[in-house]
């Protein structure tokens, strides 16, 4: 049990920095025509793609969501809750037997997705992020009727050791069937298991994004608190992740 919490702390810490909310020191950047480290991505599609890869996003202000709905609490880690847009529903994501907590965020008409897996084990296997990834992309492909080869927009690897314990980081940015979709996942091999982390966010290429500006990012950043129950603070200027566009930098938002 104390490895298992330890490994998810890992996960958090790992995930955080994967997921960081840095700014370029350009407050007044146009994200519409915004460029990012993905070639093939500009505006919020890239922006997303940077976010999601550590990279700095210009953001100057913490994105909210706009018309806000129900609140989704986890019944395993209340902790895990956030509101969701109207028009959304939550589902739950448990199964004990793989220690999987998660959420799956649909709207209505199940053209957007937001799933989010903070934590699942692959008991006694060490599992490669790459076939995490890919069977976390079928199954996406298999629920929208999708059986061709997508477009690859960008895709992302990075291995590092924390604390001896090696963790792998998989993403990839694709466009299949008139979406875009962006899958990444964590894996960290310890005592003999897997422990994976999931992110997936889709929707149709023409309201991307929006999504991701009304949708994806306002729910990422409900998403981060720290092991106490508290809000992230991680630059510690007083101002937490929520409300802090840039919680790595103790100069933003400033206090003059």
């Amino acid at each position: 049990m104390k490895l298992l919490k330890y490994i998810k702390v890992v996960i958090v810490i790992f995930t955080l920095f994967s997921c960081s909310s840095g700014d370029d020191n350009n407050p007044n950047e146009n994200i519409a025509g915004r460029i990012s480290s993905c070639d093939n991505a500009i505006g919020y599609t890239g922006l997303y793609w940077d976010f999601a890869n550590a990279k700095p996003t210009g953001l100057t202000q913490v994105p909210l969501i706009q018309n806000p709905g129900q609140q989704f609490v986890h019944s395993q880690i209340p902790l895990l809750g956030f509101t969701i847009p109207q028009g959304f529903t939550a589902f739950e994501v448990t199964d004990p037997q793989t220690q999987t907590l998660g959420v799956n965020v649909f709207r209505d008409d199940n053209a957007v997705l937001f799933r989010w897996v903070p934590t699942s084990t692959i008991f006694n296997q060490a599992v490669p992020s790459q076939s995490v990834i890919a069977n976390e992309i079928n199954t996406m492909f298999n629920f929208y009727g999708f059986n061709g080869t997508p477009d690859v927009l960008c895709s992302e690897f990075k291995q590092q050791v924390i604390s001896t314990i090696p963790m792998e980081f998989n993403a990839r940015l694709l466009r299949f069937n008139g979406r875009i979709a962006q899958v990444w996942v964590i894996t960290t091999y310890a005592a003999g298991n897997t422990y994976v982390t999931v992110s997936v966010t889709t929707a149709p290429e023409t309201e991307y994004d929006t999504q991701v500006a009304n949708t994806f990012l306002p729910i990422n950043f409900q998403l981060y608190v720290n092991e106490s129950g508290g809000i992230v603070d991680n630059d510690m200027d007083g101002f937490d992740i929520l409300r802090d566009p840039d919680d790595n930098d103790p100069t933003v938002p400033g206090n003059n």
